[in-house]
């Protein structure tokens, strides 16, 4: 694989729309099993987990942290591998995969999958988890739940490094903070459906009580997210932006960050809008700029034609927290 190096260019966002669960009985929170606290060595790192929470124990002398992050895989193994190496190389502190990891041609398209989407999502996580880093996922609008609840009991009992944030939505971390929220907010619009009948879909007031579980935590809190929220950026370049100029960013997602201080997120989803991040007023944020407060797109893997006219084939990307602040860069390969 050919690098660019890190940059600071602003891109412009695709539409890869999605949403979370879809039978309203079901709740994530019911999928914490695990009571009696584990510890765990991850790259020499000590984490214990322990209901819905995963904790770092070890610490070190300063206040930053870095996460490499690869969003919208679609099926691209060797992409997401090739990042993945780089990043270690690089030294980050984990990775983050905020979902669509598998294509679903079925859902996209209307056609049967070339690849079965578990087999896609499986795929992609071992090329990830082969790092030996921590590795925080979630579902996207495209994982069925079958597919990634199979993928991830096989992938999790050969790597103890990969963490579902379906199961532990909570990372209390040295430097930084995370919370999850897996799936999307939209499950349809006249025309055209964005996640599978069986998928992920966050409605209103799952998105609502994501914000409680950010009580307790005392670093900069990241919100791990599939879908942006709102960051009024019409005819802008926002994380949520579509071909139109139009945003479509999840207004709930942004009054849930606001009113419970989660002051960052990290998305992919709207392809064409990868590398722009806004905060939640509309002002731009460009790579490499330090900041108290935005979300940031991190692209996809496939072929995309973005805003800015170009056409990119796959970028991923680097968020950096300090202190109150947080920047994000991103890498395209050529």
């Amino acid at each position: 694989m050919k690098w660019r190096n890190l940059l600071s260019l602003g891109l412009v966002g695709a539409l890869a729309l999605g949403s979370v669960g879809c039978k309203d009985n079901e709740n994530l929170e019911s999928k914490v099993k695990q009571t009696t606290p584990i510890t765990r060595t991850i790259n020499g790192e000590e984490y214990r987990f322990e209901g819905n929470k995963v904790s770092q124990l070890s610490s070190d002398e300063d206040n930053q942290a870095r996460y490499g992050v690869i969003s919208d895989a679609h099926g691209e193994v060797e992409k997401a591998r090739a990042f993945a190496q780089k990043f270690k190389e690089m030294g980050v502190d984990g990775i983050i995969l905020p979902g669509d990891m598998p294509s679903n041609e079925t859902l996209r398209y209307g056609r049967r999958d070339s690849n079965p989407d578990k087999n896609e999502i499986k795929q992609v996580l071992e090329a990830v988890a082969e790092t030996g880093l921590p590795v925080w996922v979630i579902p996207g609008n495209h994982e069925r739940k079958s597919d990634y609840e199979s993928a991830l009991a096989e992938v999790t009992a050969k790597y103890e490094n990969v963490i579902d944030m379906t199961q532990f939505r909570i990372y209390d971390g040295d430097d930084a903070d995370f919370v999850s929220l897996p799936g999307y907010q939209t499950f349809r619009i006249p025309g055209r459906q964005f996640i599978p009948d069986d998928g992920y879909w966050a409605k209103q007031d799952f998105i609502r009580a994501t914000g409680k579980l950010r009580e307790g935590l005392d670093d900069s809190v990241v919100l791990i997210a599939h879908g942006a929220g709102k960051t009024e950026t019409d005819r802008k370049a926002g994380p949520a932006t579509v071909y139109s100029g139009n945003d479509v960013g999840d207004a709930t997602t942004t009054e849930m960050m606001k009113a419970n201080n989660i002051a960052f997120a990290v998305v992919g989803n709207i392809h064409e809008a990868g590398g722009f991040a806004a905060t939640h007023d509309g002002k731009s944020i460009k790579p490499g700029e330090w900041a108290t407060q935005f979300t940031a797109n991190f692209g996809g893997l496939e072929r995309w034609k973005h805003l800015d006219g170009q056409t990119y084939n796959g970028m991923a990307g680097v968020l950096t927290v300090k202190g109150d602040q947080a920047k994000f860069d991103m890498m395209y390969l050529k």
